[in-house]
């Protein structure tokens, strides 16, 4: 019985792992087929795809089918056979396109199949081309194109070697068949009792499955002794000292107070300052800086960010951990006086970036999200407004909104709108999917243009993939670099959250990057803009709002803003232990998402064997 289709990843390698049970009073053993992605242990799952129970064989001659075809039999056409699989979702290689000619005679089908030059059937009971080739002829009897094998019984193998089979299919209850297989001379070579056929699952595969984290805070124990520290309040003080403590402390002075999105501009302008200056200064190497923030990040569920402009200070500075490592160190604090009394132990617990509540320490991870716990409330019934709708992911997005999440309106926004390249395609595209479809020009990072655009078109739900990048190294960065990247990012989702935040939304969900988690080098002022929207996300969910930051890793072929990246760019990336998603892939972890439950999520294939 076959449980769960085995996909293999576009990149990477999936183990297998085959049992065969000790025989029992019956002579019966039970056969196990399970899978896992990656090529080493790592604690991710195995997947069972198929169980099944293997026994003597019985005596069993088979059945010759010697006269070829069988008299009275028509012939069926077989022109286009394969191109239409290949358009219905099922693309066969050429070693699989094996069907050559068929007949039907009555309530059977009769097909024979050739091996092709070259592919020797040496080591095999069966070649699986062959046998895969066998059951191309269901549909020629009628059966449903989008059907696939279920369960199989009473298989028996009579002969080994064949090159070209002879199959006569038969009907077998009322989602079966019966085979009978002989080989080019019609010797019998193996004998189906009962193939039952299943319509597809579109469920999400577990490699999709595999590829959805969430980032969880875990207890880490903090010890008696304390590290040398000094705050850092006059730098040409310290510069002048000869002898460092092991940790200079630098509380981040920016809030959000009145203006999250001018705070989080200071915020990032100020830890990027900050950073340049120490990485420049050869005097600091032998000790390191301890940024400390207060509210900038969320370590439960139910925890609120109070203060999402100094979440811009986590990405930016996680980038400089990776450019500059054991250089710098990131903290957290809430406002009770026992965790800032913590810090000098907290500090020798040698994390890199630590939250401190109430006195106990905790470390970023990143865990698999496994399962759905609530129901994706879905996306309303009026628009579903797209920014960034006319790039190649937002296309992308709003195909698979109208054809698989049955959204029939959708509010595509952009800079130019309906102006923009492809865009009167795309838009007759949905329409003839049965959308009704208005493109807007608007400058999501202006809050008046915003606040016409949805008193003219009412919205249900809000999906924000803008954005733009600017990558450089933390030397390279400057302020108005910084602010090039946050102006569609954090300037645009601070103003679609305060002007929909009374309208009810069924979805918010905000496109962020990996690249704030794990801190991608290189890109500290993209880090820091998708760590505001991370906490954004869950400064939403804390306060009864619908919000799903994701940060995507990159999507290998939606081009937008991984259009530059060649196959050396790619081998590079999953040399470092990030796979690129696939579009189907990434649009069925889009999916996931809704039914987690959690505010923020990070849906990427990663080789954790690697990392």
């Amino acid at each position: 019985a076959l449980e769960a289709p085995l996909v293999l990843p576009e990149n990477g390698s999936v183990r297998v792992q085959v049992w065969v049970g000790a025989e029992d009073e019956s002579g019966r053993r039970e056969l196990t087929f399970h899978s896992s992605a990656g090529d080493v242990e790592d604690g991710r799952t195995w997947t069972r795809h198929a169980t099944g129970v293997l026994r003597a064989d019985e005596s069993s001659d088979g059945t010759s089918l010697v006269e070829w075809p069988p008299a009275g039999a028509e012939v069926v056409d077989l022109d286009g056979l394969y191109d239409g699989m290949a358009d219905g979702g099922f693309a066969y290689g050429p070693v699989f396109q094996g069907l050559r000619a068929a007949w039907r005679g009555g309530n059977e089908v009769f097909a024979e199949i050739v091996l092709p030059d070259g592919i020797g059937a040496d080591g095999f009971g069966l070649h699986p081309a062959l046998l895969d080739a066998a059951l191309h002829a269901i549909s020629l009897a009628g059966g449903d194109s989008d059907r696939l094998p279920f369960a199989w019984s009473g298989v028996r193998l009579h002969a080994s070697g064949a090159t070209v089979l002879r199959v006569r299919l038969s009907p077998a209850g009322a989602d079966g068949v019966a085979l009978a297989v002989a080989d080019g001379t019609g010797a019998p070579v193996a004998t189906i009792d009962s193939l039952e056929l299943r319509p597809v699952s579109a469920t999400l595969t577990r490699q999709d499955r595999d590829a959805l984290f969430g980032v969880d805070w875990v207890s880490v124990p903090v010890s008696d002794g304390d590290v040398p520290t000094t705050e850092w309040s006059d730098l040409e003080a310290l510069a002048g000292s000869a002898d460092l403590p092991d940790f200079v402390v630098l509380p981040c002075p920016v809030t959000s107070a009145s203006d999250p999105v001018a705070g989080a501009h200071a915020a990032a302008h100020w830890a990027l300052n900050v950073v340049q200056t120490w990485l420049a200064e050869e005097r600091f190497d032998a000790s390191r800086l301890a940024i400390v923030t207060s509210g900038a990040i969320a370590t439960t569920a139910d925890e609120d960010v109070r203060d999402v402009a100094q979440a811009a200070v986590w990405g930016l500075v996680r980038s400089a951990q990776s450019e500059n490592p054991d250089r710098i160190v990131l903290v957290d604090i809430d406002d009770e006086t026992t965790s800032l009394d913590a810090l000098p132990s907290v500090l020798a617990t040698g994390e890199p970036q630590l939250a401190v509540r109430s006195g106990a320490a905790s470390a970023p991870r990143m865990a698999r999200v496994r399962q759905s716990v609530v129901d994706d409330p879905g996306f309303g019934s009026d628009a579903v407004l797209v920014t960034g709708a006319t790039g190649t992911l937002g296309g992308l997005l709003a195909r698979h909104l109208v054809v698989e999440r049955g959204v029939r309106n959708l509010l595509l926004v952009s800079r130019r709108g309906a102006a923009a390249e492809g865009a009167e395609e795309l838009r007759d595209e949905l329409v003839a999917l049965g959308a009704e479809v208005a493109f807007a020009a608007c400058d999501v990072a202006d809050r008046e243009a915003v606040a016409g655009l949805l008193a003219e078109h009412p919205v249900s739900a809000v999906v924000h993939t803008a954005g733009v990048l600017d990558d450089g190294t933390i030397g390279s960065l400057t302020p108005e670099r910084i602010d090039t990247v946050f102006r569609p990012k954090v300037d645009a989702a601070w103003n679609l959250h305060e002007l929909t935040r009374d309208l009810d939304l069924s979805a918010f969900v905000l496109f962020s990057s990996v690249a704030g988690i794990l801190g991608g080098p290189g890109q500290g002022n993209y880090a820091a803009a998708n760590t505001f929207l991370d906490a954004l996300a869950q400064h939403r969910r804390a306060t009864g709002l619908a919000a799903t930051s994701l940060a995507w890793g990159l999507w290998g072929d939606a081009g937008g803003m991984a259009g530059g990246l060649d196959e050396a760019d790619v081998r590079r990336m999953a040399r470092g232990g990030v796979i690129p998603l696939g579009s189907a892939e990434g649009l069925a972890l889009f999916d996931a998402a809704g039914s987690t439950g959690r505010a923020a999520l990070v849906p990427v294939p990663l080789d954790l064997a690697v990392l």
